[in-house]
């Protein structure tokens, strides 16, 4: 599990074709972009969190050190739709992250169950993917960990033609809802938008990163920033989310 730097910016959305055309002049799309028809991917997140938002309330207090978790899926449904397990953890401005893969249709069991064993996606007998799922699952289950949160958006992601590591994104249409269940991940009903004129730019990174970068960040006055889709999304919804917690309470 390495560590790498992640660095985010609020773009407006009438740079998008001017940022991307100087971005490609220095990178490729990545595999998964590039076989789609729009050269982008849609994400789905349903982030967890304590029945306390622990994990929200970490991210306003602005704690250096914390973790988040979530479970993730892409594009459209199918047969053999592949879940991820993800713990993503931030240490000050270093991120690294635990991933296991397990098959949609056993995501319920493996839940309720706790059987990663007979249910994860492991590469090789050697990998690291039975141990990420039961550091998910510990943190599951001694947290009490729920479901608070759908994140949704359409990511085009790039990677650099000439070496430093360096993975670059436009996340793009973010829109979430509050208290999602599997049923909902490829819905697209309820979701609100916490902005619908801006993208997310990220730039990813180990150590150091090519002198155009701060170039192109200056030549559009972009201004780095702390932004979580997560936080972001449970904000824009907290009217439903308030009614939903008084109703359960």
């Amino acid at each position: 599990m390495s560590s790498r730097l992640e660095y985010k910016y609020l773009a407006h959305a009438s740079y998008l074709d001017d940022i991307r055309k100087e971005v490609t002049v220095y990178m490729n799309h990545d595999p998964y972009a590039e076989i789609r028809p729009k050269k982008e991917y849609t994400v789905r997140s349903i982030y967890y969190d304590t029945n306390d938002l622990l994990c929200y309330e970490e991210k306003y207090e602005g704690y250096k050190i914390r973790n988040k978790y979530r479970i993730r899926v892409y594009n459209e449904p199918d047969e053999g739709s592949i879940a991820f397990l993800e713990i993503k953890r931030k240490n000050e401005n270093f991120i690294s992250k635990d991933r296991a893969k397990v098959f949609l249709k056993d995501l319920h069991e493996l839940l309720k169950t706790g059987n990663a064993k007979a249910l994860i996606l492991q590469k090789t007998e050697q990998s690291e993917d039975l141990e990420a799922a039961e550091k998910f699952l510990y943190h599951y289950y001694s947290k009490r960990l729920i479901p608070l949160s759908l994140v949704v958006y359409e990511r085009e992601a790039f990677m650099g033609k000439f070496g430093f590591d360096l993975r670059l994104t436009f996340d793009k249409n973010l829109r979430g809802a509050v208290y999602p269940g599997f049923e909902d991940l490829y819905s697209e009903q309820h979701l609100k938008k916490p902005f619908s004129d801006y993208f997310i730019l990220e730039v990813k990174f180990h150590e150091r990163f090519p002198h155009w970068i701060p170039q192109l960040i200056n030549k559009y006055n972009l201004q780095r920033m702390s932004i979580s889709k997560y936080t972001n999304c449970i904000d824009v919804n907290k009217s439903g989310m308030q009614i939903k917690r008084a109703l359960a309470w």
